[in-house]
């Protein structure tokens, strides 16, 4: 039996075997992971090259801030969250990684993590080896392409999320959150217009830069304005059409700022509402 090191916090180990069948070939998330440019022949012979899923618990951590990079990473089946924290123990909640989400990518510049990665729900990540995944992209074009392709969606959903950080009111934040997730983990709910939230308030809070206490107003606001119904983590009764029009009518106003300001010096630039990236995603 041979040991497979995919980070400072997890070891797996591998069976020797002759056939190496790739975990990519049935797996529930190979059409919103990275491995979705890659045909079914690049599937089955290339992923198992360097593709090793394991399981996790709610509370474990992936990897720390100095781990030496192994491993990328990529939700199977969960939900995890990725933190910058600072040596006094302050911590800041940068991201939310759902099921096809590829993170740890922040150590591929100089070979060490630079954030921490701890599940908050039970399921399976897979660990793409970093030596091993960098061999074959100087072998087959397609590999390169699907990591870029990846990392280039990250870093969209990473300008949007500092965009509505930035132009958002409290309550407008949390409706854009909403929608976000709704859009991550309605689909593999059987109840209409519904969400459980795997995070609590605290890495909720964090994430949307606002105290405690103007989560929970928002929360009651929205709530009140029948935009949807709280019950601990339950999220129900969910109107989406509202919401984006609340969201959208935000971003409208940004706009005609914007344009008001840059028709005085460097031409017209707009962000596309809400509205228009969900036609457009």
């Amino acid at each position: 039996m041979e040991s497979l090191q995919l980070g400072s916090t997890v070891t797996i180990n591998l069976l020797t075997e002759k056939r190496n069948l790739s975990p990519c070939t049935c797996c529930i998330s190979k059409s919103s992971c990275l491995h979705k440019q890659l045909d079914i022949y690049q599937v089955e012979s290339l992923t198992g090259q360097y593709t090793h899923k394991f399981k996790v618990k709610a509370g474990d951590a992936i990897f720390h801030n100095g781990d030496p990079i192994a491993s990328i990473y990529s939700v199977r089946v969960g939900f995890l969250k990725v933190e910058f924290s600072l040596p006094n123990g302050q911590h800041q909640v940068t991201r939310f990684v759902g099921q096809g989400e590829l993170f740890g990518v922040d150590g591929l510049a100089d070979g060490k993590h630079h954030l921490d990665a701890y599940a908050l729900t039970d399921g399976e990540v897979c660990g793409l080896n970093n030596a091993r995944l960098h061999e074959l992209m100087k072998r087959d074009d397609a590999l390169n392409k699907a990591l870029e392709c990846a990392m280039s969606n990250e870093l969209v959903r990473s300008q949007e999320h500092l965009f509505s950080l930035g132009t958002h009111t409290v309550e407008q934040k949390l409706g854009y959150f909403i929608l976000e997730i709704f859009q991550k983990m309605g689909k593999h709910h059987s109840k209409p217009n519904y969400i459980s939230l795997p995070m609590n308030r605290e890495d909720l809070r964090s994430y949307l830069g606002m105290t405690t206490e103007s989560l929970s107003r928002a929360l009651t606001s929205l709530e009140n304005k029948n935009f949807f119904k709280v019950k601990n983590r339950e999220i129900s009764n969910i109107d989406v059409e509202a919401l984006t029009k609340l969201i959208d009518m935000a971003e409208i106003n940004q706009n005609n700022i914007a344009s008001g300001l840059s028709d005085q010096s460097y031409g017209n630039h707009q962000h596309p509402t809400f509205h228009q990236q969900l036609k457009l995603n």
